[in-house]
């Protein structure tokens, strides 16, 4: 099996050696691809001295974290691989969990491991809060009761660490480019639903993260109302009334958190619609093409 793992680096140079050891480290061998968005921390000539096997692809500007992927993954499917990995600059794998990971694979649907924190010492916040305990309570029984199955059914999780086959990606495609940075594994995760695609955790594989709880806590309160707004409406599982539905409740949302906080105040919902209303055929656009088995976006 040919797998390749692609890396979006943007500064990570803090990351790297981590990162890449344990590519060097995992039983199975995979290719790396690094897509730098034009770092200015020495990210790239430090990579080419230490870890020559890996693939460099440079980008002129910062394409951010979707459309870079979608270059590694574009790259990989045109080199004939059989499964692609990604995984974030700042996280690192246990050397087991990528053959565990292939081990458990049916060809068709992602696969994750357990995410951690940086230094292993407990689960990742977001991992343990969002994808496990709101999507799968079997699994945090079994856990607790020490009688794990060799995969469970899981609901979405960051793309922090994936295992996509090929098949796969040619029937969901890649990220949409309209998310720049947040917002595009969700986006993702919709168009796995849609297409009937499940989404599936082993449990004895896992990824280290060095994050604190949400990343860059700034950089993902920046415009998260108006995210918000553009995962409704690329959000091809819902209809017209749906839709309208969750506006509503986001608006809602908005005042009930108050003016105070700048990200949900109900200015925010309303420049973000009347830029959702700007890009809406784009918006049209992107989801009829995500409708369709292919892959879209690559």
């Amino acid at each position: 099996m040919l797998v390749y793992t692609i890396i979006v680096t943007y500064n990570g140079l803090k990351w790297m050696q981590r990162c890449l050891d344990s590519l060097r480290c995992s039983t199975v061998q995979s290719i790396p691809i690094l897509i730098d968005n034009h770092s200015t921390d020495n990210t790239i000539p430090y990579v080419k001295e230490h870890y020559p096997e890996a693939i460099l692809l440079p980008q002129v500007k910062n394409l951010g974290f979707g459309q870079a992927n979608n270059i590694g993954i574009r790259y990989a499917m045109e080199h004939h691989a059989d499964y692609v990995l990604l995984i974030n600059q700042d996280a690192s794998l246990d050397p087991f969990t990528l053959e565990r990971l292939l081990g458990q694979c049916d060809g068709e649907s992602l696969f994750v491991p357990i995410h951690m924190n940086g230094d292993g010492t407990k689960m990742d916040y977001g991992f343990k809060h969002y994808s496990l305990l709101k999507a799968n309570n079997e699994f945090v029984d079994d856990l607790i009761l020490g009688q794990c199955k060799e995969k469970y059914v899981i609901g979405e999780v960051c793309a922090a660490c994936w295992l996509l086959p090929i098949k796969l990606l040619h029937r969901v495609g890649g990220f949409n480019p309209i998310f720049f940075h947040y917002g595009e594994d969700n986006n993702f995760y919709h168009r796995l639903c849609y297409h009937g695609v499940k989404t599936y955790v082993v449990p004895n594989t896992f990824m280290f993260h060095d994050r604190n709880e949400f990343g860059n806590t700034n950089a993902y309160k920046n415009k998260l109302v108006y995210r918000n707004l553009l995962l409704i409406a690329t959000n091809i599982n819902l209809s017209f009334s749906k839709r309208l539905v969750a506006y509503l409740r986001l608006l809602k949302e908005c005042y009930m958190q108050g003016i105070s906080h700048k990200q949900y105040a109900p200015f925010s919902f309303l420049f973000g619609l009347i830029k959702i209303g700007v890009n809406y055929k784009q918006i049209i656009r992107g989801r009829n093409q995500e409708k369709n088995n292919n892959a879209s976006w690559l």
